[in-house]
């Protein structure tokens, strides 16, 4: 967790879930690792001002609950995504769910079960990258415990930068002091356990999918690699729409340079669950 030199982490009201309630048809917006709602706010705000209800899911044990996210299972964001899910089903119609990265992986689990009208899939994990590290993971996770995920981290990266002020306001990155703490800064592996986890179900899942699917995947994407991604939705059965914009990991920041495909893409494929 954070040394007492950084800021707290996700501390601001644009990190918890939101509620903008408009028409009769809505979308469940669920983020990624380690991310929270705020991140998916953009896409939420594009949503709403085209007439849909929006809600903003904060998934168990990030954000600003994040000191329990040890404790958390992939069970528990499982369960939050699809009650939150069946919550709409119940109140709206048409519902459109939208997963980002980890929330891919949740996105298709409560696909599976609850078949929404539509299905976003935005840069969606299911397995790690590279392949010595999925060669070597076992020994990793049996061995290690924890690890420093910024010790090499190249704080003048624009992504790398974003990501950093997003979960730490008005944080300095100029600032030898707060780049060391960041370098020291220390995660257990268990719950990146559990992301493999719920990405290697939501593979098996993939193949009972079968509700009109949009996908949407940055070209140069070093976290969710194109291949991967290509790799998931070839299991899938139902209707497939598929983009790779111009875009890294954060294809979803406006300040990506595909923010307007990704947004004509998503509107395009929303308006088509209700004509």
């Amino acid at each position: 967790m954070p040394g007492a030199i950084l800021p707290k982490p996700f501390d601001g009201c644009e990190h918890r879930s939101f509620l903008w309630q408009q028409s009769g048809r809505a979308a469940l917006l669920v983020h990624g690792f380690p991310g929270t709602p705020a991140e998916m706010r953009p896409l939420g705000t594009v949503l709403r001002d085209a007439g849909w209800t929006v809600h903003g899911l904060m998934l168990p044990g990030l954000g600003a609950d994040i000191a329990s996210l040890e404790q958390r299972a992939g069970r528990d964001w499982s369960d939050a995504v699809q009650q939150a899910l069946a919550e709409l089903q119940r109140r709206y119609s048409p519902v459109l769910m939208v997963g980002y990265s980890m929330g891919g992986a949740l996105a298709v689990h409560a696909a599976q079960q609850l078949r929404p009208s539509g299905l976003v899939l935005l840069a969606p994990f299911w397995s790690f990258s590279d392949r010595w590290l999925r060669g070597l993971w076992p020994v990793l996770n049996l061995f290690v415990g924890r690890v420093k995920p910024l010790k090499q981290a190249d704080f003048s990266s624009g992504e790398t930068r974003r990501a950093l002020e997003r979960m730490f306001k008005d944080i300095d990155l100029e600032d030898p002091a707060i780049q060391q703490a960041l370098r020291r800064l220390t995660v257990s592996l268990r719950p990146i356990e559990q992301i493999r986890r719920l990405g290697q179900s939501a593979f098996s899942r993939a193949a009972e999918i079968d509700v009109p699917t949009l996908v949407l995947q940055g070209s140069s994407d070093k976290v969710v690699p194109p291949d991967r991604t290509k790799r998931l939705i070839d299991n899938f059965i139902g209707p497939m729409e598929y983009h790779e914009v111009d875009a890294g990991h954060d294809l979803i920041d406006p300040e990506s340079g595909a923010w307007h495909q990704v947004t004509d893409a998503l509107l395009r494929f929303a308006t088509s669950l209700h004509r």
